[in-house]
């Protein structure tokens, strides 16, 4: 029996001993001009060789934290702006209303002065080669990705290349990590997470004399709700934002219908199954015409805080827009056809395999899961942090929705795009030519039809045309 460290945690050692001294530095245990512990110590205390320690303390001298004097030891250099490291970080530009993001940047800056963190937004919905060239043209180090870009990461068979496998983190939940983890691997870790569900005017209801709704309420309790809300009101009672995929996919789950495919790999979408799916979901919009005017999907909350309409299907995420318009609103499980099923929207973070600093980017990484910044995420909005402790806290008093924690009571309904085992790309082609078959110009046969007809041999998705 012997108790040297195994050779698999090695290099796990030596990125610690990095990330512990860089945060000791920047926080500022180590003053300016002060002498790091010897590399005998910081051998002992990391379990790592003398060659190890070397190569470790050379990485902090190129990230500019610390000089080499021969025959003194490693000095720690002065705060100067030219000895910063950079990390480049890509994100959505709508979390910096759905996380917090510029204030949590903010407190990363004055906890690492030595990381200096350049902002680059990138595009939310767009196709995966918009988000690899802006990795490529901006040498990207952290970057944001929801399930859709991970996705088509791997349909372009850029990943796992292009992101760095991570370790999963204890209290995360453990549902999220799943869709980002390929053969095993974790390349994404969650940041923030939503289930779709219902939004309703709690005022609405009780002008109406309606009891609120519950997880017991089908489509079709939805639609006798509607007329009696926008019975002789100038306002609709029920809005559906039909022209996104993360909307009319949500009929498909509730049916339990999933894609099949040709051998060649392309869906098959003239399928009677999908045909009574499509159906059904038009028959339980009422107004189809202003439900899919709805191309925007904030535009259902902007309508839903100016009290014209009553009820919207949205996520955590674009209930942000509501948590200072006043209203008191609520929320409830998505309401269900066959089975209790809902969508699970998550955004998480991803380290650049190629980044020239893949070491700030773990410690942005890190600090953005840490407790602190995870409550932060839970104080400040309607978010759900994907740390368990940050999302199950309690400390808000007066809280809209009442009901913000019920996605504790709903995970056993969290589902996925991949569950209809469909791509990406194929579901935007479906939403492109859908806005006949909403709009009632063709029928859903003529359009699936097209959609067959069109539709590439999986071989030659990446040269196929794409629609958003």
């Amino acid at each position: 029996m012997t108790n040297r460290p195994k050779r698999t945690t090695f290099k796990t050692r030596m990125d610690d001993m990095i990330a512990a001294l860089a945060n000791d530095i920047a926080t500022g245990k180590y003053k300016e001009n002060e002498l790091l512990p010897s590399e005998i110590a910081l051998g002992e205390q990391y379990q790592l060789s003398k060659k190890s320690v070397r190569k470790a303390l050379d990485t902090l001298v190129d990230q500019g934290y610390i000089e080499k004097q021969p025959r003194v030891g490693a000095r720690v250099l002065p705060m100067d702006p030219a000895n910063r490291t950079v990390v480049k970080f890509g994100y959505y530009p709508s979390l910096v209303q759905d996380a917090n993001l510029n204030g949590l940047i903010d407190d990363f800056r004055a906890r690492y002065p030595h990381i200096r963190v350049d902002m680059i937004p990138l595009p939310y919905t767009q196709y995966s080669p918009t988000m690899r060239e802006s990795m490529e043209r901006e040498a990207i180090d952290l970057v944001t990705v929801n399930l859709q870009n991970y996705e088509q990461f791997q349909d372009r068979s850029l990943h796992p290349d292009a992101f760095e496998p991570l370790e999963p983190i204890d209290g995360i939940f453990p549902f999220l990590t799943k869709p980002f983890t390929t053969d095993g691997t974790l390349y994404v870790q969650p940041f923030v997470f939503s289930p779709i569900v219902l939004c309703y005017n709690k005022s609405h209801f009780r002008e109406a004399g309606l009891s609120e709704p519950d997880s017991g309420w089908t489509w079709a309790d939805v639609g006798r709700a509607n007329e009696t809300l926008s019975r002789g009101r100038d306002r609709l009672g029920f809005l559906f934002n039909l022209a996104s995929t993360n909307r009319w996919p949500l009929f498909l789950l509730q049916e339990g219908f999933k894609f099949r495919t040709e051998p060649d790999g392309r869906p098959i979408y003239r399928d009677a199954h999908l045909i009574r799916c499509l159906e059904k979901g038009l028959g339980y919009v009422d107004d189809q015409l202003a439900s899919l005017s709805m191309t925007d999907e904030e535009v259902s909350e902007r309508l839903f805080a100016h009290q014209k309409v009553s009820m919207i299907v949205t996520s955590y995420f674009r209930m942000n827009a509501l948590r200072q318009s006043g209203l008191d609103f609520d929320i409830s499980p998505l309401p269900y056809s066959k089975e209790a099923r809902t969508l699970l929207l998550v955004i998480g973070l991803a380290i650049n395999k190629h980044g020239a600093s893949k070491q700030a980017a773990k410690t942005l990484m890190d600090f953005l899961l840490s407790q602190e910044s995870q409550l932060s995420v839970r104080r400040h909005t309607l978010s759900i942090p994907s740390l368990r402790s940050a999302a199950e806290n309690r400390e808000h008093k007066d809280e809209r929705p009442l009901r913000f924690h019920m996605y504790r009571d709903i995970i056993p309904t969290f589902h996925f795009h991949s569950d209809l085992n469909a791509t990406s790309g194929s579901l935007n082609r479906m939403n492109h030519e859908l806005t006949l078959f909403w709009t009632k110009l063709e029928d859903a046969e003529t359009v699936l039809q097209r959609l067959e007809d069109t539709e590439k041999p999986a071989s030659e998705t990446e040269r196929a045309p794409t629609f958003i």
